[in-house]
């Protein structure tokens, strides 16, 4: 859902989040005259698992309808979507359609991409635009904070309007641990750190550090990590988070557990707290998660200062190769996706996204995604979802996300966990190209 309240200079990345496996065929035409258009099938690569059946589905349902065949290749997990596309680019196999996150994604594919027309433009204020050209077509709006049972939560006496503090927080945890017994759970808390999985604190997690406290669009600690700095105060807060975090995690789920672990955890009643976005939906639906959930802001400012918003924004965008021969087949899918009941019906009901569309009429029934449509329209606090994607390639995931591993397993302490994330920091002016 559009809303004029954010604003257009949203450049970001994220699903989101991840697909399962790479898996089907590519096409890549060899005409480099911006797609004159011939070609009735398009191959579309994406990058989450969460919305692969639902996608797949539509894009058959629009394919017969429109006499295209629309290929769907996923990525997700381990799978590096940047590292298969360069794979495909040098083989002559590149699909038609894929996707960035944000900027970087742009930096790195820019010479490869085309500006886009279409009237979905008119109806959005969350695409991709570099000066006055648009590039990506946002997927969906989404977001996150730290989701909670509110089943969970009452029953250990509990509000979850009142965990609006980082003291608050650690009160209700410490609470929830000393009532593990009694509520039936395994864990407090549901995330982790394993190898594939360090996106969720390498990413999600610390992308707190980049805009928690800050207006939507601050990019005032991005660009100081951008330099090579951190601001040790900061620094020093964001680790008491995630200090918390870990404390109140299964050992064995935070070290070794999968986000499929995580989901289960949470949906059968076994976590009070996930640690994840509202593109759980559908996953926590087949989970037959039936509670009333919702999000706490992360709590990352320290005792002297509350977080008060949730991370929403467009977090990935479908770009379109530009030798692509098959542009007004994708225009129409495009276009398609914003203006019709049943593109509509996708992004809302069957893939359960917050659409990003001013003309949609549906709303979201799932009840993260819910949760922040209704956050949204209230006009509630909101941090930057994109600043993440102004680091350099994989650089959270790959450099980041082990250090938090390191810090789960117990071989560092928390003054060694801060040492090797401002070691890391150090390096990004160097990784940035230019």
């Amino acid at each position: 859902m559009a809303n004029k309240w954010f604003k257009k200079s949203l450049m970001v990345g994220l699903a989101g989040l991840a697909l399962a496996g790479c898996a089907s065929g590519g096409n890549q035409s060899n005409s480099s005259n911006g797609g004159s258009e011939s070609k009735k099938e398009f191959t579309l690569y994406s990058n989450k698992s969460e919305i692969q059946e639902a996608l797949t589905a539509y894009a058959k349902e629009w394919g017969d309808k429109n006499g295209v065949k629309v290929n769907i290749k996923t990525c997700s997990g381990s799978c590096k979507i940047s590292d298969q596309l360069k794979t495909e680019f040098t083989a002559g196999t590149a699909p038609d359609v894929f996707i960035i996150e944000g900027q970087a994604g742009y930096d790195l594919w820019k010479d490869n991409l085309q500006p886009l027309k279409g009237d979905w433009i008119d109806k959005t204020e969350f695409e991709f635009k570099q000066g006055n050209d648009v590039y990506g077509f946002p997927v969906s709006v989404e977001g996150y904070g730290l989701a909670y049972n509110k089943e969970i939560l009452t029953k250990a006496g509990i509000d979850p309007a009142t965990l609006t503090s980082f003291e608050a927080v650690e009160k209700a945890m410490a609470t929830l641990e000393s009532k593990k017994d009694e509520l039936g759970l395994s864990t407090v808390v549901a995330t982790a750190t394993k190898e594939g999985e360090t996106w969720i604190m390498g990413i999600h997690d610390f992308g707190a550090y980049l805009s928690s406290g800050l207006p939507n669009g601050d990019r005032s600690v991005t660009n100081q990590v951008l330099k090579g700095e951190m601001d040790k105060t900061r620094l020093e807060n964001y680790t008491n988070w995630v200090e918390l975090l870990f404390k109140h995690t299964d050992k064995k789920l935070l070290t070794v557990g999968t986000q499929e672990d995580m989901d289960s955890a949470f949906a059968s009643g076994k976590a009070a707290f996930l640690h994840q976005g509202n593109w759980k939906d559908p996953n926590l639906k087949q989970l037959n998660a039936n509670f009333e959930m919702g999000f706490i802001p992360y709590q990352t400012l320290g005792k002297d200062k509350n977080a008060d918003g949730l991370f929403i924004g467009a977090p990935s965008y479908y770009v379109v190769n530009k030798d692509t021969k098959a542009l007004d087949s994708i225009n129409k899918f495009f276009n398609d996706l914003a203006d019709t009941k049943e593109g509509q019906d996708y992004i809302v009901n069957k893939a359960n996204m917050i659409s990003p569309f001013a003309n949609t009429t549906e709303k979201p029934s799932a009840p993260l995604s819910r949760f922040l449509a209704e956050w949204v329209s209230a006009k509630k606090p909101v941090y930057s979802f994109d600043n993440p994607y102004f680091m350099p390639d994989n650089f959270l995931m790959n450099k980041l996300g082990p250090i938090y591993g390191q810090y789960a397993q117990g071989s560092i302490d928390k003054a060694k966990f801060q040492e090797l994330i401002i070691n890391q920091i150090k390096e990004v002016p160097s990784l940035i190209k230019k």
